[in-house]
């Protein structure tokens, strides 16, 4: 990354969304905080402090429509769970009794979708918060949280009143940077010096990425009332640069080959090199096109960047003339790919969009609410130990059991409450998730504690100290969403200097914020083992799943969008990329269990590249404006099929032709029809039962 570069993600991280986020809520949280300490009030100082500070983490990004329900929701649980907690603060076992329950209730909200979850996550927070605190005046105090979240999303909904899509035009900026990214992995298959197999690796763990943000845009857009609205022509704007960004990324997709059998065929010349630097240069453009994106305004482009690209594209193209038939057959499919790409670019960079006819017709034909990830409501599937929500629910109630039983044989100390709120934040319900949350509190607390101590020695003046905390407030909110270690590294000096400047004992405040710390954390590791919820039990089912849905894709693509429908055909696109994407997060999640020596994950590794190769190839079959239905041979895709399920229903399926297929001969068999696609999926989804029967066979 150059020096230009480094300068431009710095200014951008600090115009960007995640900082002007934590400046609004840093001042939001301490204004009324300053103002009533001078009004001599230390009670609602605290109370509103506490109640601002806690529900401002429930504020994710979102439409107006959502943000208000989300507002509501927060306000009246906040105040409800304030309310209980401290009116049962004088008989420490019903005090107990009540906060054990809420953990189980307020987990169980997960059923109700993420939203909810965090809601109650953080109304457990609050439970903590209020025992450490231990109002005198139970109502008085929860009448204090109430008016700290109303407070809070007053200015937050006012923000999103003045710019409605500032969220969705920073999501759509991750996705622009994420594809680029991807871009940029695609281009070192055709580097010699990177070995494939890593490569490989690396692109899958960008393509669980952009398909996060696409996510995350879909959920933010389709659920907009005001966006949706065919009349608003904004609204069609964010649409239209949605759907390009999906074919984009189509395009990324299908820029998929035999890469080992490319860099073989074209090993002499420089054509190799030739299409990864134009590949750099397209994921460059990408690049300086996510970062200006967030404007309605047309972008023109680095001329720079332009005049390299067509240079390199016509050096390229006269190369090609010394090339014999299979090596340009393989450069004019790249070349093709990416013009494709160029041209979704150049729409994306001048705003530009389809007819309005087109519009039109695909507005009608898409049902757009099929596409939005849909919440659970059915509690009642969840009242069992076969719910991971429910096991989860029970085993954080059982760590509050154990963390009171603890607290009760130590020395009374009035930061105890820091066991629970540790348990709250690292308890997850898997292994690998809890044990990464438990390294980076335990690697951030660590390090803050060093950075508070060192300021407590270098600055005596509590003014000084207080300005110190609130920086690194501001510090916790803006990588609370980018990076938990920094933001605990953060928060933990700005803890460690506000309650010294207001108490004093700075060494006791210390001392506990470690050991109890380091309680929680070696309570919810132990605690996984009780109701445990294993990824690595899971992968057979995840890949059952993944192999369905990417037949399915497979068999949309033959019969063709204009015959099946709109819906149809990019339901059963996002289904395959969403269960690849599932798989290769259970897998991650697999490698860090304690089981992981019992599982082949070569095998397993294997099966991941060679799903997500089909599927690319699939996309190709896809987009293809050539293809028809009846250049796929039945019996083909009947063979592609029983391989595919083969692995993990347990057939035994007899030797076919398609096992003796020529991968070179394949290749270069015609000039990409669906034939040689179909060709080459086949071939794929032999290795593919190798990799299956490996990993059963372990």
């Amino acid at each position: 990354m150059g020096k230009n570069s480094i300068r431009a993600t710095i200014a951008y991280f600090f115009l960007g969304e995640y900082f002007s986020d934590a400046l609004r809520t840093t001042i939001t949280v301490v204004l009324p905080i300053i103002l009533f300490f001078y009004l001599g009030n230390a009670e609602a100082a605290k109370g509103i402090g506490v109640g601002a500070l806690l529900i401002s983490l429930t504020d994710l990004p979102d439409n107006r429509l959502n943000k208000l329900k989300t507002a509501l929701s927060s306000i009246i649980v906040f105040f409800a769970a304030t309310l209980v907690v401290s009116s049962v603060l004088v008989n420490a076992y019903l005090t107990a009794v009540v906060v054990i329950v809420a953990a189980f209730s307020c987990s169980m909200l997960a059923v109700y979708g993420q939203k909810l979850s965090l809601i109650g996550t953080m109304a457990l927070i609050v439970c903590t918060f209020v025992m450490g605190l231990h109002p005198e005046r139970p109502l008085y105090f929860s009448t204090y949280i109430l008016i700290g979240g109303v407070w809070y999303y007053i200015i937050s909904l006012i923000q999103i009143l003045i710019r409605p899509y500032r969220s969705l035009h920073h999501a759509i900026f991750e996705c622009l940077m994420s594809s680029a990214m991807f871009l940029s992995a695609k281009a070192k298959n055709y580097d010699v010096s990177i070995p494939l197999d890593l490569q490989q690796k690396e692109a899958i763990k960008l393509h669980i990425k952009v398909n996060q943000k696409h996510e995350l845009i879909r959920n933010l857009l389709l659920t907009d009332k005001y966006a949706m609205n065919p009349d608003n022509p904004k609204g069609r704007l964010l649409l239209e640069r949605a759907r390009l960004l999906i074919d984009l990324y189509e395009q990324l997709n299908a820029v998929h080959y035999d890469y080992g059998l490319v860099r073989e065929t074209l090993a002499t010349g420089p054509s190799l090199k030739l299409i990864a630097e134009l590949i750099e240069l397209l994921a460059k453009e990408l690049e300086q096109l996510g970062r200006h994106v967030r404007s309605a305004k047309a972008y023109k482009g680095e001329v720079a960047t332009n005049m390299a690209y067509y240079q390199k594209r016509v050096t390229l193209l006269q190369e090609m003339e010394r090339l014999n038939e299979t090596q340009r057959k393989i450069v004019l499919k790249v070349v093709s790919n990416m013009n494709d790409i160029v041209r979704i670019i150049e729409m994306i960079r001048g705003n530009e969009s389809a007819a309005a006819q087109h519009l039109q017709e695909l507005s009608g034909a898409i049902s757009y609410p099929l596409f939005i990830t849909g919440d659970r409501f059915a509690i009642g599937e969840h009242l069992s130990l076969k719910s991971p929500i429910f096991r989860f629910s029970l085993r954080l109630a059982i760590c509050f059991l154990f963390g009171f039983v603890l607290i009760w044989q130590l020395e009374p100390s009035k930061y105890s409450y820091w066991l629970f709120l540790t348990l709250v934040i690292v308890a997850r319900p898997k292994f690998s998730i809890t044990w990464k949350r438990n390294l980076q509190r335990l690697k951030g607390s660590l390090g803050g504690v060093v950075i508070g101590l060192v300021i407590v020695y270098l600055v005596k003046s509590p003014a000084v100290l207080l300005s110190f905390s609130v920086i690194f407030l501001l510090g916790f909110y803006a990588f609370n969403r980018l990076n938990y270690t920094v933001s605990v590294l953060f928060i933990t000096p700005a803890v460690i200097l506000t309650l010294g400047s207001y108490q004093g004992h700075f060494d006791h405040i210390v001392h506990d914020r470690i050991m109890f710390t380091l309680l929680g954390c070696a309570i919810a590791i132990l605690a996984t083992y009780l109701f445990p919820v294993w990824d690595s039990r899971q992968l057979k089912a995840k890949i059952s799943q993944t192999t369905t849905d990417s037949l399915h894709y497979l068999q949309v693509a033959i019969e063709r969008k204009e015959n099946l429908g709109e819906n149809i055909s990019r339901m059963a696109r996002k289904n395959a990329n969403l269960s690849l994407s599932a798989l290769s997060e259970a897998i991650e999640s697999a490698s860090q269990e304690p089981m992981q020596k019992r599982i082949d994950f070569n095998g397993l590794y294997g099966v991941q590249s060679t799903i997500y190769q089909i599927n690319a190839i699939i996309t190709s079959i896809y987009l293809s404006v050539n293809h028809k239905p009846e250049q796929a041979d039945p019996l083909l895709v009947k063979q592609i099929a029983a391989n595919l399920s083969a692995g993990f229903e347990g057939q035994d399926i007899a030797h076919s032709p398609a096992e003796a297929l020529d991968k070179a001969a394949v290749f270069a068999d015609s000039d990409h029809s669906t034939k040689q696609k179909l060709a080459h999926i086949a071939a794929l989804s032999l290795d593919f039962r190798q990799f299956s029967t490996a990993f059963n066979g372990k």
